[in-house]
């Protein structure tokens, strides 16, 4: 794991040596990404590349990077993992006989590769998670590249003549004309979903390039403007249409195939140079992973937990049972105050933009605690979304089922009257029993279970509200980006969820709370492999009876016994409402100031003073959307602090 950046002059580099020095002031940005060694590689034809390396595969000088192919044509800088390296190696090897390998780096197995078969068909081949920055020395060609499901982050685009790129929005700040023009729309989605979805940055002109995508720039052809289009070498629609189409055709996944994936799937995520450990929530899928690590180890895996004194988070007692079960050296914190008050003054410095999943603080805990003792962890992230685990599915799919029974004019009357019940509820606005009666109403009223699925996961139903300029009312989730056609309602929820919230909320969550602390997190349940296989289950036998993730629990159900598995979903998260009211309430004060909200001219001032004051004086649970707001407020008042923000907003 590692970091990397870069930019590209099309029309060249007329200073090399000052090249060099912004090309590696960019780099020290990401130095807690890669620790362990760095490298800067420049060409007056037009290419500056930095990079910061944290040693896993390879720990001599010969994994150093930038990296060149043995021929020249190549130089690249690579951020992540190729699990199947080793048979890519033996199909070079194949093709071309003795080949004077330096080391055995799976960086430079790529770098061969290209130069072997091409950039995209050496992608293609890849089983890992990665962003790419690859120049062809030959072409004066630049190539993003990143992992399909978008594990390792990649953002791109223009800053004046220059295309910069980096794994963080950080390494790109040092360049002297970065923009720094805050976008409306994604500050707008920020507040709705709590996190910047698809291609869009808090930064107007800075993109993320998508997961299981190309993009290429041609200096020939390039020049200031948009960035060229991103090209998918894997699309996860196609991914699911393809499995829907093979369920439809009787070839449905097998529980056995799954497993034998999975096995496979871990064994690979537990090679490295260095140690390697496991995230053990307790969960499903966390106990499915180290269960199966714990099976093919010749030795006693580690594993780490995060407890809560708060009873109804706390999993910590949960994941002890299934440690001391399947025989893991297992270790666990729980989250003092300090603990807490120190993450969330930290937060700001380790996020680039805005993001509001407050399980990034455990998840950031977790991290720190697992790096005391292992450089590499695995975990279970992926099986809620690839076999239907939220509860949210079973909800609106019995809900669904229900409905039929009631005739259109009931529907329609039983709609509007919890409609209303919905509306003025005192105390209980914004907590989750006025959300289920909208729901339920919406449900009831008009039953679209795309819309009702966006308001479920929405932490603002309105975030216009608490703009000073809002944009057009925007429906981020149903505005047919991620339209799967004729399917079930749980089959499109799942795809949304993937496609959006797993990619844009939790992997970034883990990848930024991972590589704070320089740890390298693997997800063996998003091998692309066991993602296409997910498709071939129908929705009902993921999920059933109230029930989800079906397949992954009967698999876990070899390992660990079913009273340890057969539990309610607690989830991964933390007790915020508590916090805010306690341990952080100085701290919200402060943010929620009506000095401190209208410092910027971005937030609706008076909404947003009303909605804080609602919460602490009557006692109204509307801790999720003042957390969005009070995690864009610390990251703009940190923006501010280091200096670095010349903030526009976008027109």
């Amino acid at each position: 794991m590692c970091g990397i950046v870069g930019f590209f002059n099309p029309e060249g580099i007329d200073d090399d040596g000052r090249a060099r020095v912004l090309v590696d002031q960019m780099r020290d940005r990401l130095i807690h990404r890669g620790p362990d060694d760095q490298g800067s590689w420049v060409d007056r034809s037009g290419i500056a590349l930095g990079f910061r390396r944290l040693s896993i595969i390879d720990l001599s000088p010969a994994g150093h990077q930038p990296m060149q192919s043995a021929d020249g044509r190549f130089i690249i800088v690579m951020n992540g993992e190729i699990y199947n390296f080793q048979d890519i190696r033996a199909e070079i090897e194949a093709a071309r006989g003795v080949v004077a390998w330096r080391g055995h780096s799976d960086t430079e197995v790529m770098a061969e590769a290209f130069a072997l078969w091409g950039v995209e068909a050496a992608i293609r081949r890849a089983n890992g998670m990665f962003a790419f920055a690859i120049w062809d020395r030959r072409d004066r060609t630049l190539w993003l590249a990143r992992d399909r499901i978008g594990k390792k982050p990649l953002y791109y685009g223009w800053a004046g003549d220059a295309f910069v790129f980096g794994s963080e929005l950080k390494s790109l700040w040092p360049h002297p004309q970065f923009d720094f023009t805050i976008s409306t729309e994604a500050l707008s989605d920020f507040l709705q979903l709590g996190y910047v979805p698809g291609e869009r940055t808090i930064f107007a002109g800075i993109s993320k390039l998508p997961g299981g995508c190309l993009l290429r720039l041609d200096a020939a052809k390039a020049r200031k403007g948009p960035a060229p289009r991103p090209a998918p070498y894997w699309d996860l629609r196609e991914v699911a249409l393809a499995g829907l189409e093979a369920q439809a055709s009787g070839h449905e996944g097998t529980e056995e195939e799954l497993e034998h994936l999975l096995r496979d799937s871990v064994a690979r995520r537990m090679v490295a140079d260095v140690p390697v450990g496991a995230f053990l929530s307790g969960g499903v899928d966390s106990s499915l992973v180290t269960a199966m690590m714990q099976a093919a180890s010749g030795g006693q895996v580690r594993s780490f937990s995060i407890g809560f004194a708060v009873k109804e988070w706390n999993e910590a007692e949960h994941a002890q049972g299934v440690a001391a079960h399947i025989g893991t050296q297992h270790e666990e914190l729980y989250v003092t105050p300090a603990d807490l008050v120190g993450v969330v003054a930290d937060l700001p410095g380790i996020l680039d933009e805005p993001f509001a999943d407050d399980s990034m603080i455990p998840t950031t805990l977790l991290c720190r605690l697992a790096r005391r003792s292992v450089t590499v962890a695995l975990s279970g992230d992926g099986g809620d979304e690839l076999f239907a685990g939220y509860a949210r599915y079973a909800a609106i799919d019995q809900w669904l089922n229900r409905r039929t029974s009631l005739p259109a004019f009931g529907r329609a009357l039983a709609g509007s009257v919890v409609n209303r019940l919905a509306g003025p509820m005192g105390r209980w606005s914004g907590t989750r029993m006025q959300r289920r009666l909208l729901l339920l109403g919406s449900l009831l009223d008009h039953g679209d279970p795309d819309r009702v699925h966006e308001m479920l996961v929405s932490q603002s139903l309105e975030p216009g509200a608490y703009l000073a300029d809002a944009p057009e009312a925007a429906h981020p989730l149903t505005d047919g980006t991620f339209n799967l056609g004729q399917s079930s309602a749980i089959d499109r929820m799942t795809f949304v969820d993937t496609a959006s919230y797993l990619i844009d909320d939790i992997l970034a969550k883990v990848d930024r709370a991972s590589m704070s602390t320089s740890l390298e997190v693997r997800c063996p349940l998003l091998d692309h492999r066991v993602i296409e296989l997910s498709w071939r289950f129908p929705a009902q036998a993921k999920c059933h009876g109230g029930v989800g993730k079906l397949p992954l629990r009967n698999l876990l159900y070899r390992y660990v016994p079913r009273p340890l598995v057969d539990r309610p979903k607690m989830g991964f998260g933390a007790p915020v409402e508590v916090w805010l009211r306690h341990e952080l309430r100085d701290w919200a004060e402060a943010l929620m100031s009506r000095e401190a909200l209208g410092r910027h001219g971005l937030l609706n001032v008076a909404a947003c003073r009303a909605l804080w004051e609602d919460f602490t004086v009557n006692g109204r649970g509307w801790n999720r959307v003042i957390w969005n707001i009070l995690m864009f407020q610390a990251w703009h008042q940190s923006m501010e602090a280091q200096g670095v923000g010349r903030f526009q907003i976008a027109a």
